[in-house]
């Protein structure tokens, strides 16, 4: 009998020469089944000598077949080389794999130090269709040392992927000395396949799984194997192991890898647009590159020029065999009916992100329904999730959604999805900013699937979210010709707006009103949108005499009106636009003006507001002491029950009007009496929602008058506050010039 043959293997001849089964020859020997089973699959090949001695009585052997046995078990024992798993190589190597430092780092930090008694390494890669999840597990599998390296595609895009037993039996197969009968039955392979790598370092690349149960029997539980899995989906069911989500490269690694592809010079500007076209994505780079190689009379610009049209980009990013619609195609279809219906719709979100209910708007399905197509989307990076729960994604995906779109849908449904949508997005807007209106009751309660805001912190919040999609539906509804709807959508944002100044799109809102309005032909309109423009250019873009210009247009709409409160808000505006330009006297006459029209219209919001203005402009011209009174009767009008405003607007200008009297007292260096009204204001200033500015000015002001007199300690507490409240607002220095001259004034006299 050969001396070659696997103890096994012999074990199993000799067994059913003898016509015994596992269970007979158990019987016979006093071994158990199960451990006579391990010693023929190849589990267990070095049997001890008194186990061999049993089961050579047992099968009743020859003296030759005994020997041939012991020298079979012996030869098991014997230490077999490392093998280089020649079956299973490593794909070729990418010369020109660009970037990912990161990333690969963060891989050697999961994997470095693995040993026996620890827990296997197992890295899980995923990501969008081409952004290279393979190339970076081939990048990290050759930088690891390793006795060897094995690759496995799972082939989970396909219509039948890899099964389990079938990933076991060519791992098992790669990593054995001998031919080795691979057991049926998953856990018995799963139980071979973790014996036969015990105590090895292997890496083990798992390409392209489609499911957890792909991965799961080859996972080792310990040692220092290590596997490193890539896959579109998340695979968020396997535990104990780490993830990365691979996302597009970063721009200079994108035009470093087109450059290294077109392996010449070319301008730095063409390379990062025609990077910026195809997102950076490493396969559509790739396919960009190799498809300007291939056609000799093309340059850079001819490229960037076709990808430029969208219509054309898709079919543009195809090269050979490799084409970028293709790879979305894959997962595409992988998806269930109703996500394939949200992925195709999202193409319509107006904006770069969107929202659960925007999605289900789209989608025509229940919240529910929605949330867990996008949930299947998110799992096979058709969609990703930002951190603010937000849904995105790229435009070659947005592409190829409208494509399929256009594909699967008429032009009704198409038609139907928008107007569902806008009329959605401005209906809630109406509703949202509706919190925000003085002595405003509460909207009425939206459709239970669609609740909406239903607080006014809510509906701040909804507003900024979504502004990214609601502001290109009111521009839809200025294009449609739908006046009163812009109007209506311009005028519930009238009060929110006083909250988010810095949004940079208010100027869009308000010119679209002001000429729906003149549209209309109604003046008192005109006079309160031109009005709202005239904020936006004071507050928002600092441009005063473009301010001016709208606030004299309105105050002319106004009195062709004859609407007192309209006359009192637009000469409050030209007294307000006068003001950043500092003509005191024209100030003081329309402040004056405004707070008759406001008295006569009982306008609760308007005549705090004007008598303010009535103050800065007497200070302003002084003596500044004069304007002592008209601030106190500012305040007066806010907290006198009979006259306030909502608390909201009634807390502003209280903090407001303290800021200003405290200004009073630290030029007239009163630093006592300023200490007084300081306190007050930055009590007041703290009881506002949005406390942002009003606290920044009161509490620098405090600092100010704490450093004069001496208090150092207060006045450096005061001063780390300010820094604090800038940094959680993530603005590096204030804006305004007094705050930063008040700062550095503090600092100089603190020593800080």
């Amino acid at each position: 009998m050969a001396e070659d043959v696997p103890f096994g293997v012999l074990l199993r001849r000799l067994r059913l020469a003898a016509d015994l089964t596992l269970e007979q020859l158990a019987e016979a020997s006093g071994v158990t089944d199960r451990a006579i089973s391990d010693m023929e699959r190849g589990v267990s090949r070095s049997p001890r000598v008194r186990t061999v001695e049993a089961v050579a009585d047992g099968l009743k052997v020859t003296a030759d077949e005994r020997a041939a046995l012991f020298a079979a078990a012996r030869a098991g024992r014997r230490p077999t080389a490392p093998t280089t798993a020649g079956g299973l190589p490593l794909p070729r190597e990418v010369a020109d794999f660009t970037g990912r430092a990161g990333e690969l780092a963060q891989v050697s930090a999961w994997t470095t130090g693995a040993h026996e008694h620890a827990p296997a390494p197992v890295v899980v890669i995923s990501g969008a269709p081409g952004v290279g999840k393979t190339s970076l597990a081939v990048q990290a599998a050759r930088s690891w040392p390793a006795d060897a390296r094995l690759f496995v595609d799972l082939r989970g895009l396909d219509a039948r992927p890899l099964a389990p037993a079938t990933v076991l039996g060519r791992l098992i197969r790669a990593v054995s000395a001998e031919q080795i009968a691979v057991p049926r039955e998953v856990d018995e392979a799963a139980a071979l396949w973790h014996t036969l790598i015990r105590g090895r370092r292997l890496v083990v690349v798992l390409d392209n799984a489609m499911t957890e149960t792909q991965v799961r029997p080859v996972l080792p539980p310990s040692g220092p194997t290590v596997v490193l899995v890539t896959s579109r989906r998340a695979l968020s069911g396997l535990e104990g192991v780490r993830r990365l989500r691979l996302d597009a490269l970063p721009e200079d690694d994108a035009v470093r890898l087109l450059a290294a592809i077109l392996d010449e010079q070319a301008a730095p500007e063409s390379l990062r647009r025609l990077a910026e076209l195809c997102v950076n994505v490493p396969l559509a780079l790739r396919i960009a590159g190799n498809r300007l190689l291939s056609r000799p009379g093309w340059t850079l610009d001819d490229l960037v020029t076709r990808l430029a049209a969208e219509e054309q980009r898709l079919d543009a990013l195809t090269a050979g065999d490799l084409e970028i619609k293709a790879a979305f195609t894959l997962s595409y279809q992988q998806l269930s009916p109703v996500a394939q219906r949200v992925f195709r719709r999202l193409a319509l979100v107006p904006g770069p992100s969107t929202g659960v209910e925007l999605a289900s708007v789209l989608a025509e399905e229940t919240v529910p329904a929605t949330e867990q197509a996008l949930d299947e989307l998110v799992e096979v990076s058709l969609l990703e999730q930002r951190p603010d729960g937000r849904l995105e994604f790229h435009d070659l995906l947005r592409l190829y959604a409208g494509r399929e779109l256009d594909r699967e849908e008429d032009a009704a449904a198409r038609t139907a999805a928008i107007r569902r949508r806008d009329t959605w997005l401005l209906d809630t807007v109406v509703r949202a900013g509706r919190f925000f209106e003085p002595e405003s009751p509460a909207p009425p309660a939206a459709p239970a699937l669609l609740a909406g805001p239903q607080s006014e912190a809510q509906a701040g919040d909804w507003l900024r979210r979504e502004a990214e999609n609601w502001l290109p539906a009111l521009r839809q509804a200025a294009r449609d010709g739908d006046d009163q709807r812009v109007i209506d959508v311009a005028e519930s944002l009238h009060w929110f707006s006083d909250g988010w100044p810095t949004w940079p799109h208010w100027v869009n809102v308000f010119t679209l009103s002001s000429r729906a309005a003149e549209r209309l032909g109604d003046d008192r309109l005109r006079a309160a949108h031109l009005g709202y423009l005239a904020w936006v250019h004071i507050v928002c873009l600092n441009q005063p005499e473009k301010a001016l210009e709208h606030a004299r247009l309105a105050l002319g709409c106004a009195e062709r009106s004859g609407d007192e409160r309209q006359i009192g808000w637009t000469l409050y505006y030209v007294g307000w636009a006068l003001s950043r330009q500092e003509l005191w006297t024209e100030v003081l006459g329309h402040a004056q003006a405004a707070v008759a029209h406001f008295r006569a219209a009982g306008d609760r919001e308007g005549l705090p507001n004007s008598l303010l203005l009535q103050a800065l402009a007497v200070q302003a011209i002084g003596p500044a002491d004069d304007a002592i009174t008209l601030f106190d009767g500012a305040i007066a009008a806010v907290t006198d029950p009979a006259t306030a405003p909502p608390e909201h607007i009634a807390l502003f200008i209280e903090a407001v009007a303290r800021s200003f009297l405290t200004v009073i007292e630290i030029g007239a260096q009163r630093w006592e009496s300023a200490l007084g009204r300081v306190t007050e204001s930055v009590a007041v200033a703290e009881r506002l929602d949005h406390p942002s500015y009003p606290l920044l000015t009161a509490l620098s002001q405090r600092a100010q008058v704490y450093a004069h007199l001496g208090d150092t300690a207060q006045a450096a507490h005061d001063l780390q506050t300010v820094r604090d409240l800038l940094a959680r607002m993530g603005v590096r220095a204030p804006n305004s010039p007094a705050l930063r001259e008040r700062l550095a004034e503090v600092e100089r006299l603190t020593g800080r």
